[in-house]
């Protein structure tokens, strides 16, 4: 076969070669708009065999030095075209050597093909095309069409248009890999970040509430839960977005029994839909729970055993209203947190074990020295150390934490952008208007978008009546081609109206237009993305603070705060605290997490931007609990440290 590119000798050929090249255009943009692999490959698979017009064929994916069939439709028996390799497997360097597409017709006619063909199948009668997927020296794969639907067989343009749909396929399939394999490494960093949470704890309850709370950084779920496994009950103490689990939480104890189900299967147990269960693990568990999964609105869910070598734990639950939550990645990545929670409660519970030996030894020492005192003694001495345990216990009073660094940003702070460059032609607001979200603020001049969607609203009619004509005189490939070319259209058309509509740049939330003489824009000629205008809401004010890491279990979420700011130093505000931040910043050697606050500004007195001086009151505590906190953390730390 001749691999020259023939140059077209007539009108209609020179038509034909522009419609494949818009045609081409088109998916190319299509199959770029999706990074996700596994949604890309039916997508591809289906527009290649729609735009070629085939009856069936096969999609090859290259996994190392591999070729494996993940697609095929009809006749999906046949071989791979040039090689002696059954559908199923293959070869890269294959496919690495086809440099262009291959047409295999008749092989009873053909003699050039025949040794490429099982004489035994059914493909003696049948027109094959295949093309190699490469990008850049890297083979992704390959895909092969069988029979065209009129009955023909595949042609020189047949084979162009399936080489460029294989150049198109291959570029947007290997993105999605690359994009998978940077996904798979974030979800490992934060897997790595939650182990090292976890890991840096004894506090069993710290490391539940960790665990489960932090899982959403790297999994999608609805409710996550982290049950102890003890005397045959599992009790849940977590459950992902609360503070306390109460005894008698009744969707707590449903998950329970679920999660006891799956210990007593010794495996980590996924139902992929409960709706429709298939193994016949999902059916006994649907079976068994299903009024409850209903109640609790679970489709599916995930329950992995945390067990050692010594025994079981407890269980780890992740539940979704959806079927089929997790992918095998994520279901892997789960899995690995079910170790890495095994280790750390497997840690405390030794911890907690070890020092309470000691404790009664040294309660034990402490007793028989104090038997020994004189009977008069031990009386005055009781009664002052009576007297300084009440003064140190019971008078209490809010302990106060120090904020870092406060400052002022308005609710609801969006900046606002225009989504075309244009000249600014009109102003709607000024400074100080208060607007909900989706006023219009400005308008954009919109000229030329407005000509180019007059112009493709035109060949959009022509290429209906062209298609029309076709099917009028029966021919269905030139119909089928200028339906695709009107769906293409189609497709810019409405890319031009959300441009248009584009042109008038609206409110992103409501609140209060904080640039200084925004009619002054008039005529301005901002780009995409430009900022031009800010709006916030200032009636209340999200001031912001740091806090130190050993503070941050007092700074809770619905505490009350003080502060003031250099402009009123006689005046005290209030607030409460929304927000604690999760991830820390460091400020010199000091590690700090972010904390933010709502503060009412009904008077207008506090202004975005301002710096302030900021407490946050947390429960009274007594003087005992003062001077106890820092040595206590510093001697459980080291503890930890000394222990082998």
């Amino acid at each position: 076969m001749n691999d020259t590119p023939r140059v077209p000798s007539s009108d209609s050929e020179l038509r034909a070669e522009v419609e494949r090249l818009r045609l081409l255009q088109s998916i190319s943009e299509d199959f770029a708009g999706s990074l996700d692999f596994d949604e890309l490959l039916p997508r591809v698979f289906d527009t290649v065999l729609t735009a070629v017009g085939a009856q069936g064929g096969a999609l090859w994916i290259a996994e190392g030095d591999v070729l494996r069939c993940r697609l095929a439709v009809g006749s999906a028996s046949q071989k791979l075209v040039g090689t002696e390799t059954p559908i199923g497997e293959g070869f890269v360097g294959d496919v690495a050597r086809r440099q262009r597409s291959t047409i295999v017709t008749d092989a009873m006619h053909d003699p050039r093909f025949q040794m490429r063909l099982d004489r035994s199948s059914t493909m003696i009668t049948t027109t094959v095309m295949a093309a190699p997927m490469v990008v850049k020296g890297t083979t992704v794969g390959s895909i092969q069409v069988n029979n065209k639907v009129t009955g023909d067989i595949f042609d020189d343009h047949d084979r162009q248009l399936l080489e460029g749909l294989a150049s198109s396929a291959a570029v947007a399939l290997r993105n999605a890999q690359l994009h998978t394999a940077e996904k798979r490494a974030r979800n490992l960093a934060v897997l790595l970040e939650i182990s090292r949470e976890i890991t840096s704890t004894l506090d069993l309850d710290r490391i539940l509430h960790s665990v489960v709370n932090l899982a959403p950084r790297a999994l999608s779920f609805d409710y996550g839960a982290v049950g102890l496994h003890h005397k045959g009950r599992v009790e849940i103490r977590a459950v992902t977005g609360q503070e306390t689990v109460e005894p008698k939480d009744e969707r707590a104890q449903r998950t329970a029994a679920r999660g006891l189900w799956a210990l007593e299967r010794g495996e980590a147990f996924y139902l992929m839909n409960g709706g429709r269960p298939v193994s016949e693990a999902e059916q006994a568990f649907v079976s068994a729970f299903g009024d409850g999964l209903s109640g609790d609105g679970v489709v599916s869910g995930l329950y992995l055993p945390l067990s050692d070598e010594e025994g079981t734990l407890g269980l780890l639950v992740f539940e979704a209203a959806g079927p089929d939550f997790l992918s095998e990645p994520q279901q892997e990545l789960a899995g690995v947190l079910a170790n890495q929670t095994t280790v750390a409660l497997r840690n405390a519970e030794l911890y907690n074990q070890v020092p309470l030996v000691d404790m009664l030894g040294a309660f034990a020492a402490h007793k028989k020295r104090l038997m020994s005192i004189p009977r008069r003694r031990l009386t005055v001495l009781g009664a002052l150390a009576l007297a300084g345990l009440m003064a140190v216990t019971l008078i209490r009073w809010p302990l106060r934490v120090a904020g870092t660094a406060p400052a002022f940003r308005p609710v609801s702070y969006a900046s606002v952008r225009p989504m075309v460059a244009g000249v600014i032609e009109r102003v709607w607001v000024r400074e100080g208007t208060a607007v909900t979200r989706g006023d219009p603020l400005f308008q954009v001049r919109g000229v030329a978008l407005r000509a180019d969607r007059a112009e493709m609203a035109a060949e959009a009619e022509i290429a209906a009546a062209t298609a029309a004509a076709a099917a009028a005189r029966g021919d269905a490939a030139g119909e089928r081609m200028e339906r695709g070319r009107a769906v293409a259209i189609g497709q810019e058309l409405a890319l031009l109206d959300e441009q248009l509509a584009a042109t008038t740049v609206r409110a992103p939330v409501s609140g209060v237009v904080l640039t200084a003489r925004p009619e002054e824009l008039v005529g301005v000629r901002p780009e995409a993305g430009d900022d031009v205008l800010v709006v916030g809401r200032t009636d209340t004010l999200e001031l912001e603070f740091g806090v130190d890491q050993r503070d941050l279990d007092r700074a809770i979420v619905g505490r009350p705060i003080r502060l003031r700011i250099d402009a009123l130093p006689q005046r005290t505000f209030e607030g409460i605290v929304t927000f604690l931040g999760p991830m820390p910043y460091q400020v010199g050697e000091r590690v700090l997490f972010p904390v933010r606050a709502m503060v009412p500004n009904d008077a207008g007195l506090l202004k975005p931007g301002m710096m302030a001086h900021a407490k946050v009151l947390t429960e009274p505590a007594s003087v005992a609990e003062r001077v106890m906190r820092p040595p206590v953390r510093w001697l459980r730390l080291l503890l930890w440290r000394l222990k082998p």
